[in-house]
């Protein structure tokens, strides 16, 4: 069909004026079928030309398509010369400080000799890793005879799974007689489980030494400078005795701080100050080693007591009316589970149990104590 109108325009246009076919010419009818045939073998030509390219150029696309994709694929697959180098993520798991420098002694000071190996036993004891062998490092300490005693007093300094760091502040003598010495050293220790540290305390260790035939040997860890059962109660140590609603002597936070007050009182004198704030005149440095002019040990001594002189902005001596924020305070008291004695200017049980009493001493103050 394509040929035939391509036929039929080119004859248009050679012959504008086609012939009439009611009245032939003589002669032109050759001449006309000649030029008609040859017209229609161009445009068949043309036209051929012209399809066997619009076909070509899809097949040779289709072809080429896959050819590249192979060429592609191939080129991926195919091995290849260029080294590659694997870089691991960076470790996840929380690292403890770098270990700081250890402290020299002076030539210049007072024994140094002596002060060096306390100082150097001193450090030993309070830096570790969460996995070291500590039974290792007490019988280099100790030697293998002495390493359970030395285990059982450095306890307070060593935290089992968790990893510490000492820094020694400085190592005072505390005697030096008969060949035998005592430095005390003041080391800070700070103790962790992860990258950070969880607590800090400044501890006196008093490191005993003897003179040998070489010079100074470790005789006997005196003292590692307070006890605390865990983390969470030299934590709550540090919380009570810095807290800001609870007025105490130095003294007191002294014994806090060395351990000497249980954990029990602690917690209940930080929930006692979430009430109201207070005033304490003494845990167990400052009170009577027995309740005054008896044989009984007083449960100051054991660090099972406070005595607390105001409560609020007023003295208890001041503030003993049966409606005051005292005599409240002195009830919640004693309601508390914790509370083994409450000594206050009120018997608040009527004399029913010891729990609570009154005399003439407990007229100014609170006196209060646990069981544990």
């Amino acid at each position: 069909m394509a040929v035939t109108h391509a036929s039929y325009l080119l004859f248009l246009v050679m012959n504008p004026h086609p012939p009439r076919t009611d009245v032939p010419a003589p002669g032109r009818g050759k001449r006309w079928a000649r030029r008609a045939v040859l017209a229609i073998l161009v445009v068949a030509l043309a036209v051929l030309v012209a399809q066997m390219a619009s076909e070509e150029s899809p097949e040779e696309t289709a072809v080429a398509t896959p050819t590249t994709e192979t060429e592609n694929s191939a080129s991926s697959s195919a091995p290849t010369s260029t080294s590659t180098t694997t870089t691991l993520p960076p470790s996840t798991t929380p690292q403890p400080p770098a270990l700081g420098p250890r402290y020299q002694v002076p030539p210049t000071e007072a024994s140094p000799e002596a002060k060096q190996l306390a100082v150097d036993i001193a450090y030993e004891l309070t830096t570790y890793e969460r996995d070291s062998d500590h039974i290792a490092t007490f019988e280099a300490i100790a030697g293998v005879d002495g390493a359970s005693d030395l285990a059982a007093a450095a306890e307070p300094a060593t935290y089992q799974g968790s990893w510490s760091r000492g820094e020694v502040i400085y190592p005072q003598m505390g005697g030096l007689r008969n060949g035998r010495a005592s430095v005390m050293v003041v080391v800070r220790q700070s103790v962790g489980q992860e990258s950070e540290a969880e607590l800090s305390v400044v501890r006196t260790m008093d490191i005993r030494l003897v003179e040998g035939d070489e010079g100074w040997e470790f005789d006997f860890l005196s003292s590692a400078g307070g006890s605390f059962d865990d983390l969470e109660d030299l934590t709550l140590a540090h919380a009570v005795a810095a807290d800001p609603r609870i007025e105490m002597p130095d003294s007191a936070r002294i014994d806090i701080l060395s351990g000497m007050v249980s954990p029990t009182l602690l917690n209940l004198m930080s929930e006692l100050a979430d009430l109201t704030p207070y005033g304490v005149a003494v845990l167990a440095t400052g009170h009577p080693h027995n309740v005054f002019e008896t044989d009984r040990q007083s449960q100051h001594t054991v660090g099972q007591a406070v005595d607390i002189y105001r409560i609020g902005d007023r003295f208890v001596v001041d503030d003993r009316d049966d409606d005051s924020l005292t005599r409240t305070i002195v009830e919640w008291l004693y309601d508390h589970p914790d509370v083994s004695q409450v000594g206050s200017p009120w018997d608040v049980d009527g004399g029913v149990s010891s729990r609570s009493f009154t005399d003439a001493v407990h007229l100014d103050h609170i006196h209060l104590a646990v069981s544990g």
